[in-house]
């Protein structure tokens, strides 16, 4: 049981008393109402910010967050590009940057957001606070794995959190446990936008046939991009990295050559023989 249980509600409580999911539109469980001959879907209600099934969605973003960072964290240095796609062609005049902004601005928003979140929690949990001038001077993956290791242990006291001034942008906003579930799925969906677009596509597998008998097996790649096994757009057949080794020895469309008849001169008279 976690340390803070936020008032649960027994089967007998009606409908009163609760509120809609703070996921709105893109509730996990929404509500099926029929009205007016058109079918609609409302957030579900809950007692808490988030209906159970989003706050099983938040918890398991949060714990996807470390691995995550990690593998946005190899994209950092450009050279990973260059391995995976090809050499990098710069047209500007000035030296190419070493490193990839995209990955640098994202990893800067993970910790910042998680940091903003965990001096929250601390507050409300009566933990000790931060230390501005020693928190500053901490590598990346210290910062991070005391911020997840402080929200996943008390998330239900995040997502209960009461609305408060807090920096975003520059700027003041009142931010609530509601805001700080949406900020860890939006984390978990940038991260993984940006692996997906850095993340090579599948190739043909030209020349070997599935077991189904077409030559429509597509490299199947795993989250790092690296060959996983094959699967076929025809029938839809998965195959493994080892499936696809046996397959290749048994299945190898050969390789057609085709020798082309030298041309030999041929005399006068054995042209006029054959044209006789």
């Amino acid at each position: 049981m976690p340390r803070y249980w936020i008032h649960s509600a027994p089967d007998s409580i009606t409908e009163d008393g609760q509120r809609e999911c703070a996921r709105g539109d893109r509730c996990s469980d929404p509500r099926i109402v029929a009205e007016g001959g058109k079918t609609l879907r409302y957030p579900a209600l809950t007692y808490q910010t988030f209906c159970p099934a989003d706050r099983t969605a938040i918890s398991a973003a949060l714990n996807a967050l470390p691995e995550l960072f990690v593998r946005v964290h190899q994209r950092l240095d450009k050279t990973f590009s260059a391995t995976a796609g090809g050499p990098i062609v710069s047209m500007s005049k000035t030296a190419p940057v070493p490193l990839s902004l995209g990955a640098d601005e994202l990893l800067r928003l993970v910790l910042a957001t998680l940091v903003s979140w965990e001096e929250r929690v601390r507050t409300v949990a009566r933990l000790k606070p931060l230390d501005t001038s020693t928190s500053r001077r901490r590598r990346d993956g210290q910062v991070l794995t005391q911020a997840y290791t402080i929200l996943s242990y008390h998330l239900d006291a995040l997502l209960a959190l009461d609305a408060e001034p807090m920096l975003r942008d520059g700027e003041l906003a009142e931010l609530s446990g509601a805001d700080a579930g949406l900020d860890i799925l939006y984390l978990v969906h940038r991260c993984r936008m940006f692996l997906t677009d850095t993340k090579q596509p599948a190739r043909h597998l030209s020349g070997v046939y599935c077991d189904c008998g077409y030559p429509e097996l597509y490299e199947v790649l795993d989250d790092d991009g690296q060959p996983a096994g094959a699967r076929c757009r025809q029938c839809r057949e998965e195959y493994d990295r080892d499936g696809y080794a046996d397959l290749t020895k048994d299945r190898a469309e050969p390789v057609k050559s085709y020798r082309r008849r030298p041309l030999v001169a041929v005399s006068q008279a054995e042209r006029e023989t054959r044209r006789a």
